[in-house]
């Protein structure tokens, strides 16, 4: 008979989710779930935590705090989504705190849909590589890449953060990443926290927004956002237009693609 790794506190845990999701139902927000979850492992005798901070590391330099929306028990991470189905950024996400917190094993509880439905990962080094797409290159042959070498140098820095941390973390981590990547490939960079809105000659005021500013000649915006749609790129031109900066790349790292947005005047 085949034993799981963690079989015991996965079975829990898969227990738990059911109670919960038999006798509240699937309508409720994740916290709320969450909670739930938290109150019934306890009651057993789970040792158990959730929504606790964690140090992001990116090659060994501190990139930043997240508070992960995770709940752990002993060597097992576990991770709610309410959701009409289980999509490869959920399974993503899931790796992405499970490498943030040592966990060699995951499970996804999905709430929000017709029936209950879970999955069970363990993290090995293959699971990691299919959680993201194989990257295309096409980009490369983008016919706004001005500047090749250094572009080419940026899209490199980018797609390995991308690669390395995954998806799941707020922009200013992916940010803090990419500054950390560009300086160990001797690149000119200078990280900013914020941009300035004018109106005619007047500045308006400024917007938090972390973004990169590459050997004064490219800004990068490192996002992560649930689609690119809810950015107001026509905002990030008339930036890049103050600074007279000719070219601007976007990477939503909330993805399982590798998919650069080029920005030119």
């Amino acid at each position: 008979m085949t034993v799981l790794l963690h079989q015991e506190i996965t079975g829990q845990l898969i227990g738990a989710y059911y109670t919960v999701y038999n006798r509240l139902g699937s309508t409720y927000p994740e916290y709320i779930l969450e909670k739930a979850m938290m109150l019934v492992l306890r009651r057993a005798g789970v040792e158990c935590k959730r929504q606790d901070e964690y140090k992001i590391i990116y090659k060994e330099r501190w990139v930043g705090v997240q508070r992960l929306d995770i709940f752990a028990a002993k060597e097992v991470v576990a991770e709610l989504k309410v959701a009409e189905r289980i999509e490869g950024i959920h399974l993503a996400q899931l790796l992405s705190y499970m490498k943030t917190v040592g966990a060699e094993v995951g499970l996804l509880f999905r709430f929000g849909g017709p029936a209950p439905e879970f999955v069970r990962r363990v993290l090995t080094s293959q699971t990691w590589q299919q959680a993201v797409s194989k990257p295309s290159t096409e980009y490369l042959n983008h016919p706004d890449l001005i500047f090749p070498e250094l572009t080419v140098e940026v899209l490199d820095g980018l797609l390995e953060v991308w690669r390395t941390l995954g998806p799941g973390f707020i922009h200013r981590i992916y940010a803090k990443a990419c500054l950390h990547e560009f300086r160990l490939r001797g690149i000119d960079v200078q990280l900013r926290r914020e941009f300035h809105v004018f109106f005619e000659d007047a500045d308006l005021g400024a917007i938090k927004f972390g973004h990169l500013l590459v050997d004064n000649r490219v800004l990068v915006f490192p996002v992560a956002t649930s689609g690119l749609d809810r950015l107001r790129i026509p905002n990030l031109k008339a930036w890049m237009r103050h600074l007279d900066i000719p070219l601007g790349i976007v990477l939503n790292f909330r993805s399982t693609r590798f998919d650069p947005l080029i920005l030119r005047l």
